[in-house]
């Protein structure tokens, strides 16, 4: 019996980790030009993040030089370059 009620509590720390999953940092790909990468996957984070992120990231706003998507997966991949004016 203990060792069902471990299983189901282990369980729901999982749900709740999918629940709240972490969200993906911005990295430089190129920083003397200002281009950076993220991901924004699964369900925890969609498109709407990855703009966030820039959005944040860049405060003269920033332009997409590629985004990628893998169905299957759930993967989003965003790389965009931080304007200057």
């Amino acid at each position: 019996m203990k060792k069902l009620i471990g299983l189901i509590a282990l369980t729901f720390i999982g749900c709740a980790q999918l629940q709240h999953g972490q969200i993906q940092p911005v990295i430089f790909k190129d920083a003397k030009n200002k281009i950076m990468y993220t991901t924004c996957s699964g369900a925890v984070e969609d498109w709407a993040s990855c703009f966030n992120k820039a959005k944040g990231t860049c405060s003269k706003g920033y332009e997409i030089l590629d985004q990628k998507e893998n169905a299957q997966g759930g993967k989003r991949e965003l790389t965009f370059q931080c304007k200057n004016k």
